[in-house]
This record gives C-alpha cells, sequence and structure tokens, in this order.
C-alpha cells in the first residue's frame, strides 16, 4: 500500500516535535528548594558545600536555599515550605526540625506533585520519596561506647539533647541510652533533659544542668549547638577538662576544645555527603528513577585528639576540600 507523501509529510513533522518535546523535557530546568534546619550552625554551611557540588555538576538545577535562622524555629520552617509548595518547583529537600509537625505540609506538597526528599532529620509519613542521613542511632551507641571506654565503665553522666521533635538528635539519644542500660550496668544517666535550639540556649540549659548535678563524671551532647553550649558551659563551671565529654559534629570551636584535651570525643557526619546525595535523590526523584532505597546512609565516625589530623577524618570536617 502506498502511503501519500502528504501524509508521510506531517508524520514524520509529527515525529519531529514528539523527539524536541522529549528532549526539552530531559533538559529543562529543575527547580530545587533546599530548606534546612537552621543558618546559624557550621554543619548547614558543610552540607551547602555538598550540594553546591551537585548543583555545579548540572547546569539545569536552579537552587533555592532557605531554612529558619534556629533549629527549634518550627513554625518558620513549616512558612517557608508552605511559600514553595506551588507551581514551577519541583522537589523540596528538607531538614525537618520536627518530625510530626512537618508532615502536613509536606502532603501538601506532594499532592501538587512536588517530590520531596528528607535529609540529616527523619519525618514521619510515607510522602517523602527518600531519606538521606546517617546512622543516628548507631552513631549514639558510639558515643555511649567511647564515654564508657574513658569511664572504666562506671559512674554517673548527663545526657544534653537539643529540641523536641527533632528525630535525628532524638535517634542519637535513645542509641546513648539504649547503650548505657544494655552495656554497661555501672553508668547511670543522672539527667536528660532538652537544652533549646541554639548554642545561646544550651549553654544556659547546661550550666543549670551541672548545678544540679555537681558528682557527675561524663556528659553527652548530641549536636553542634548541645556540644558547643555544654563545653562553654563546663569552662565556666571549672569542669572542662576535669569531667569526660563526648559531644557531636564539628566546628572550628569544637576542634580547639578537642584539642585541648576538653572534650574527648566527637562523632562526626558527612554534611556535604548528605547536601550532595540528597540533590541527586531530588533529581533522580524528579525523573521517576529514585533509588529503591527508602534510606540512603552516609558516613560517620568518632574524632578524638589522636586522630582528627587524619586526612579522611580532615576531608569529612572540611565543606570545600
Amino acid at each position: 500500500m502506498r502511503i501519500p507523501m502528504k501524509r508521510l509529510f506531517f508524520w514524520g513533522l509529527g515525529c519531529l516535535v514528539l523527539v524536541a518535546s522529549v528532549v526539552q523535557a530531559a533538559e529543562k530546568d529543575l527547580h530545587i528548594v533546599f530548606v534546612p534546619k537552621s543558618s546559624d550552625q557550621v554543619f548547614w554551611e558543610l552540607m551547602r558545600a555538598g550540594v553546591d557540588q551537585a548543583v555545579q555538576e548540572d547546569p539545569h538545577i536552579k537552587l533555592t536555599w532557605r531554612g529558619p535562622a534556629h533549629n527549634d524555629d518550627v513554625d518558620a520552617q513549616i512558612k517557608i515550605v508552605q511559600t514553595y509548595t506551588r507551581a514551577g518547583v519541583d522537589a523540596i529537600v528538607i531538614a525537618p526540625t520536627d518530625r510530626g509537625r512537618l508532615v502536613g505540609p509536606v502532603r501538601k506538597a506532594v499532592e501538587m506533585g512536588i517530590k520531596v526528599i528528607a535529609v540529616d532529620s527523619g519525618l514521619d509519613g510515607d510522602y517523602h520519596v527518600n531519606f538521606v542521613t546517617s546512622n543516628n542511632y548507631a552513631g549514639g551507641q558510639l558515643a555511649a561506647k567511647t564515654l564508657s571506654e574513658l569511664l572504666n565503665k562506671k559512674g554517673r553522666v548527663l545526657l544534653l539533647r537539643t529540641v523536641q521533635g527533632s528525630a535525628s538528635t532524638d535517634d542519637r539519644a535513645n542509641g546513648f541510652l539504649d547503650y548505657m542500660k544494655t552495656k554497661v550496668p555501672g553508668i547511670k544517666v543522672a539527667a536528660d533533659v532538652y537544652g533549646g535550639g541554639s548554642a545561646g540556649k544550651a549553654r544556659h540549659s547546661a550550666a543549670a544542668l551541672l548545678r544540679a548535678n555537681k558528682d557527675v563524671d561524663g556528659v553527652f551532647a548530641v549536636n553542634e549547638s548541645s556540644t558547643d553550649g555544654m563545653l562553654r558551659a563546663l569552662r565556666e563551671a571549672g569542669l572542662a577538662g576535669k569531667t569526660w565529654f563526648v559531644g557531636f559534629d564539628t566546628t572550628d570551636f569544637l576542634l580547639a576544645g578537642l584539642d585541648a584535651r576538653e572534650i574527648h570525643g566527637l562523632v562526626i557526619q558527612s554534611p556535604n555527603q548528605m547536601g550532595y546525595m540528597s540533590v541527586k535523590a531530588a533529581v533522580a526523584a524528579i525523573s521517576n528513577s529514585a533509588s529503591k532505597d527508602k534510606t540512603i546512609f552516609t558516613d560517620t565516625t568518632m574524632v578524638t585528639r589522636e586522630n582528627y589530623k587524619n586526612p579522611e577524618i580532615r576531608k569529612m570536617m572540611c565543606g570545600r576540600c
């Protein structure tokens, strides 16, 4: 059967339009909104470095980075998510300040066709495509193991958390408590308190905690701000270097405390890796090729005065090395 030339022409033209549309869809700009927990901690600066690396590798990504000032300002983070739940946004990557209260705003974003990736801290529900994080429970257990060995498996310790509803830091605290309860019966956790979402609030809470527990042998703080606040409070109380202290995350200030033997261990994550992998996960989700592994784990290790200058560890702590 002979096909008329006119019909062949329009059929070929239609094929060209279809191919062009597919190519255009594959190469269209992708608007990804990244919502960190706060803007007052070095941790998020390190994560931003990983995000920027992923963006530089893909010229089609348009990035918006916007988060609350402090990690206890849940209302501000909710408003940010609501602001960017709109047409033209392809994906939201969020480090939830509250694992429960962010579910509603995230659900509305997903209902609009926006892909959501959780990073660093967990999110209730099943609306997010992937969760990129450290194994925070294991990190808390590593902190407990280190502190218990420093104490020869006996003594009284304090636990300083940050804010209620923060899944990542609560997982660390729970890992710490479970390890002490099941493996080190000679150590008693004398107090377990939430210290607030900033270093300043943590400092005041830590000072009150130390005043109320004068006969204490060791402390564990669950994140950058609580570790910072506890170190300052220990110094003010004349206990820095005399009380065994394990913290979480790192800054130049905390490394100086480690070098001065005022901090005896820091569990560090790889926020750079988290930022990079979360953006890659967002791009994959937009193209409907997301990883089948719901949770994507990144690296965690214990840093001490003896190993913190090792090249591998320095790379984890450096945002743009």
